[in-house]
């Protein structure tokens, strides 16, 4: 469908581009534009620049322009009709429909779910109304499937026959070509023959929220494989939209406050038989963005409960991350080797699995667990190995408390620095490939300069701090050559009763290595403004300094008493000077 400029215009006018974008985008007003870190590359500084005046968005770091409908196509991966669509809803400009087009698509629709439901009822038929049918309603009695479930998913049978169901809906007045599309059937690309899509194989029919029919998922009765195919893309049905059971699930996920997805279609009929209600299957594939939105819609935590092999492949893992960066809260349910649900709930009853939902852990605590166990944690390579494992997970933490408390977690049972795996963290998010050998060089990096790096950071990103650290320091404490002169920089400043910020310490420095030490302590340190965390960098400047007092006396006691051993006479001096020493040793006290 096409619209006419006037209609695009009258939206455009409606829609002020920043108010727009501003849902998507943290703006700021930067003269008579506004400012905001481009949601189309990673950057930490702003380069993507919306105009009001003239209703355009750049961005200046990778080049991605447009207007407002080009900002919401490639925001929300759409068209540009559907980006019409959606500003004309939001601005109340009513759309002209084309409403012979409109007719045709639900006509067709409405066919295709008239066909579906045909095919469902043929299959049911086969189950209870054929000697092979009747044999597959035991085999399901023999895998733990009770009649409730069958009657309630509307278990079926698809016949070996070639063309058993082509026959029964060509006799219902569908034609080949519908039947094609409806991909109900396809034709033999050796023969010509139009065969059934599904056949000897149990069929699981697949229902929307509404509860109507757009596809089935078949089984096999042996071990060959494929074990099951679900039904290919139509108008109706597409696997990466929808979820399995979610119909049926809906309400108890609401009353619970949690779903629990599962990987198989038995899977799920044996969780519900065992009284677990709020549960739904992926349709065979590893988590989507729209089934993410789905869930959304009924819940924000869900627990996942695949087989232990499965729930530790990556694409698994990846799949789980998008719901952590979605906003959901995600456990695993971790299930013994060897388990998938439904065995567990058969051979172990619905307690057990209940106590597996109440011990479920973290998807952090889940991916390290996994990590530990594949690379070990006492050795340097295998620390870095489980850091780079959990950095993706990390990256989609949205809520700081979180994220610190988990770096914390981690740097406690690595016994690695906090500010080592957010600094790898920020890299990660840059998009270094390979930063290993960095990040072992600063985790080896000593306690002193990496305070003595964040109390300066603390210093230049508040004042106050700043006055109260220069209370308990000076800038002689500082070992780093560059640290003192930074240091200096901030007392004068301060001293003059001026504003401390990083661009009057750079101005006051005038050195490109003190600029380029700024910018990379502010950028790449963990900058914290918690006093006690703040005091215990401030201990240990302090007590680097003591421990490094303690040794130049220590070694000049000792020169002392060499001198006072091979001299024939004891100078008065020296002795003055050993007896000072002593005594400072015994007053010194490191924390």
């Amino acid at each position: 469908m096409k619209f006419s400029y006037d209609l695009l215009e009258e939206i455009r006018n409606r829609c002020d581009i920043v108010d727009i974008i501003s849902e998507y985008v943290h703006l700021k007003q930067a003269g008579k534009s506004f400012k905001g870190l481009c949601p189309f590359h990673g950057e930490k500084t702003p380069s993507f620049m919306v105009s009001p005046e003239k209703q355009l968005f750049h961005c200046f770091g990778c080049g991605e322009g447009g207007n407002v409908f080009n900002f919401l196509m490639k925001y929300e991966k759409i068209s540009f009709f559907e980006a019409v669509k959606m500003l004309a809803k939001k601005s109340g400009v009513s759309l002209p429909v084309d409403e012979e087009k409109e007719n045709i698509l639900n006509r067709q629709k409405e066919r295709l779910y008239k066909l579906n439901n045909l095919a469902a009822n043929y299959y049911r038929e086969c189950l209870f109304k054929t000697n092979q049918g009747k044999k597959i309603i035991n085999y399901l009695k023999k895998r733990g499937i009770n009649d409730t479930s069958v009657e309630k998913y509307k278990l079926g049978y698809a016949p070996s026959d070639w063309d058993a169901l082509t026959n029964f809906l060509k006799k219902k007045g569908y034609s080949y070509e519908e039947l094609t599309k409806a991909r109900i059937i396809n034709k033999s690309k050796i023969e010509g023959k139009y065969i059934d899509y599904f056949r000897d194989r149990i069929i699981f029919p697949i229902f929307n929220l509404a509860g109507r029919v757009i596809g089935f998922g078949g089984r096999v009765l042996d071990d060959s494989l494929p074990k099951y195919i679900n039904s290919p893309e139509t108008l109706v049905y597409n696997k990466g939209s929808n979820l399995y059971s979610l119909k049926f699930a809906k309400e108890d996920i609401r009353k619970k406050g949690y779903l629990i997805i599962v990987e198989g279609y038995t899977d799920v009929l044996i969780t519900q038989q065992y009284e677990f209600n709020n549960v739904a299957a992926s349709l065979g594939t590893a988590l989507t963005a729209r089934q993410i939105d789905l869930i959304k819609r009924f819940t924000d935590m869900v627990l996942i409960a695949y087989d232990a092999d499965s729930a530790g492949n990556m694409a698994t893992l990846r799949s789980l991350d998008l719901l952590v960066k979605a906003g959901l809260e995600v456990k695993v349910i971790d299930l013994p080797q060897g388990y998938d649900p439904a065995d567990f709930l058969i051979k172990k009853g619905r307690t057990p699995f209940q106590n597996l939902i109440d011990r479920s852990l973290s998807l952090i605590d889940y991916k390290l667990k996994l990590l530990y166990l594949k690379y070990g944690f006492q050795g340097v390579e295998g620390k870095v190995k489980v850091v780079k494992g959990i950095l993706p997970t990390l990256s989609v933490i949205g809520n700081e408390v979180e994220l610190r408390a988990q770096t914390k977690k981690i740097s406690e049972e690595l016994k690695l620095s906090e500010e080592a795996i957010l600094i790898e963290l920020k890299r990660y998010k840059r998009g270094e490939k390979d930063s290993s050998h960095n990040f072992i060089k600063l985790n080896s990096e000593s306690g002193n300069i990496k305070a003595e790096k964040i109390l300066i950071g603390c210093m230049l990103e508040n004042e106050k701090i700043g006055r109260d650290i220069l209370k308990k320091l000076k800038a002689k404490d500082f070992t780093v050559p560059l640290h003192r002169q930074i240091v200096e920089a901030i007392e004068k400043i301060l001293k003059d009763d001026k504003i401390i910020d990083s661009q009057k310490v750079i101005d006051c420095l005038n050195d490109d290595k003190a600029a380029k030490l700024i910018s990379k302590i502010l950028m790449e340190e963990t900058i914290t403004f918690d006093g006690k965390i703040i005091s215990g960098y401030v201990d240990t400047i302090n007590n680097f300094k003591l421990t490094q007092e303690r040794k130049n006396l220590e070694k000049r006691a000792k020169i002392l008493d060499e001198k006072i051993k091979i001299s024939e006479k004891i100078e008065k001096d020296d002795l003055k000077e050993l007896r000072e020493i002593v005594r400072q040793l015994k007053g010194q006290n490191i924390n």
